[in-house]
């Protein structure tokens, strides 16, 4: 392990090497049966955590086989121990990794098992940051659903806030202490979101408005008039069908990390949607640094969306929460500058997710704001003036950090490499803004199995009341229409036609942003 401390009262840098590359730490079993506990390191109390057992001194392969252990539930890769378990297994040497989400140090060590005897250990899981304690409360904003405890595999990864594709039929969980309500504060379980099609609905989900494709007729159902009573988001932001949901100008989000994004194996193509011809080079952080540019590109093009994070409705064995939503309530201003304050409700941990009071991370845990604001903010000017905005961050990292970036309009204001950025004192150059346009901060991991990075929500420069439109995101979308187009000419006429008004409607849409870009 290895900590760099504050750089400056703008800049906190924690850097944790230990979950790759720390010692491994041997703990022996005098006899067949062992007793693991699971402390918190901070507060020396007992603490629930994702552990994954494997049989052996060392590795044996790069995808090993979990071992089994009698009353506990299952978490994709691992399983949840309740704060303690007593492990009867066959006699020998063995491994575990016990992982509580992206705050806590990842703990390694050994054991051995052998005949007619006990042991008791305990493992301590050393805390990095303490996010809510920061007024950052986490979430996932699709998690499929399970028969195992969600509050459970929640409390495990250190999660607060879970919207499930549906209602859960959850089977009793085995615990030590079935009575013993699980200790875990906030835990918000919502079950009114509904996947279709690549995208989910959260709320109640609207009646399909005429014939023709199901999410299309789902989308014309919401009247542009009235308070949408559906949050939409866009969990396949892949879809060949996204140019057309963008231009219902009914999307609230899109998922810049999702099932593409996994634990258990390394995803390099999309299933459904439309690839690039680069995915043949099979760069494992392609997947994610597409998503990012698409998203990138709504913002440029001016359309008002959150970026989003979660499981994914093929999350397959990632475990909950992998890859998540922070988010933040501005409150407690002193003059010009914000002080994040943690929701107070689940409602409440929504509300500040669709005002864009948030970060979406699967690894850094990144605290930033932009001339004393926090992600979501606006700053208004007039045609003639300039705003000098100042980015700065908190940073917490696990994994060795590729670069960190201030990206403005789409373009990269600021780029350097942790060590670049340590020895520049912490300092970021200010924005110096003379047009409308947005600012996001990302973070990216070297990682070596796919896209962990952390990015902002948007902050909001508008000059006379106006945001910036691009052409360059407008042709992004229209080019990715014309190709929607060509794909849809391949079914039957009588096929066909069902499409034919979302695609003139989002024809119309594209070429009115087209006339207003620059």
């Amino acid at each position: 392990m290895r900590e760099r401390p504050s750089l400056s009262p703008l800049v906190a840098l924690a850097l944790t090497f230990f979950g790759h590359f720390g010692p491994v730490t041997p703990a022996l079993g005098a006899g067949g049966s062992l007793t693991i506990r699971l402390e918190d390191e901070n507060s020396s109390e007992p603490a629930i955590s994702r552990v994954e057992f494997f049989r052996g001194a060392a590795p044996t392969a790069k995808r090993e086989k979990h071992m089994p252990v009698r009353n506990t539930v299952p978490a994709g890769l691992g399983l949840v121990v309740d704060r303690a378990v007593v492990l009867e297994l066959p006699d020998g040497p063995y491994r575990f990794t016990a992982t509580r989400g992206p705050e806590y140090r990842i703990v390694r060590g050994t054991f051995e098992l052998e005949k007619t005897s006990l042991d008791e250990k305990t493992i301590v899981l050393p805390r990095m940051a303490d996010m809510a304690g920061e007024g950052w409360i986490s979430g996932d904003c699709c998690v499929v659903p399970s028969s195992y405890s969600l509050p459970l595999r929640m409390a495990s990864e250190d999660l607060h806030v879970a919207a499930v594709l549906g209602v859960q039929k959850a089977k009793p969980i085995p615990r030590r202490d079935r009575d013993e309500k699980i200790e875990h504060d906030p835990s918000w379980i919502r079950a009114d979101a509904t996947h279709t099609n690549g995208l989910v609905f959260y709320g109640s989900l609207p009646k399909p408005k005429g014939d023709g494709p199901e999410a299309f007729a789902m989308l014309a159902a919401i009247d542009q008039d009235t308070p949408q009573p559906t949050r939409i988001g866009v969990e396949n932001p892949f879809a060949w069908e996204l140019p057309v949901w963008l231009a219902s100008k009914r999307v609230d989000g899109l998922f810049v990390l999702g099932d593409w994004l996994r634990l258990d194996k390394r995803v390099l193509r999309i299933r459904e949607g439309r690839n690039l011809d680069s995915f043949s080079l099979n760069e494992p952080t392609q997947l994610g640094r597409y998503a990012e540019r698409i998203y990138r590109n709504a913002l440029d093009a001016g359309l008002s969306i959150v970026p989003l994070a979660g499981g994914g409705d093929r999350s397959a064995q990632t475990p909950v929460g992998y890859n998540r939503m922070y988010v933040t309530r501005p409150g407690g201003t002193s003059g010009d500058v914000d002080s994040p304050v943690a929701p107070t409700s689940d409602g409440d941990w929504w509300d500040q997710l669709w005002a864009g009071h948030s970060v979406a991370t699967n690894g850094p845990l990144l605290r930033p704001m932009v001339g004393g604001r926090l992600p979501g903010s606006t700053f208004q000017a007039r045609s003639g003036e300039s705003l000098l905005l100042q980015p700065e961050l908190n940073l917490t990292v696990r994994d060795p950090v590729e670069y960190l970036e201030v990206i403005h309009n789409n373009r990269v204001h600021y780029s350097a490499r942790l060590d670049e950025f340590a020895r520049a004192g912490g300092v970021i150059p200010a924005i110096e803004a003379k047009e409308s346009g947005w600012v996001v901060i990302r973070v990216l991991t070297l990682h070596g199995e796919h896209y962990r990075a952390a990015m902002s929500a948007p902050w909001w420069i508008e000059f006379d009341g106006r945001k910036r439109v691009s052409k360059s995101a407008v042709d992004f979308f229209s080019d990715w229409l014309a190709d929607y187009e060509a794909k849809l000419r391949q079914l039957p006429a009588d096929e066909l036609q069902v499409y034919v008004p979302y695609i003139q409607a989002a024809r119309r849409f594209w070429s009115e942003l087209e006339a207003v870009a620059q």
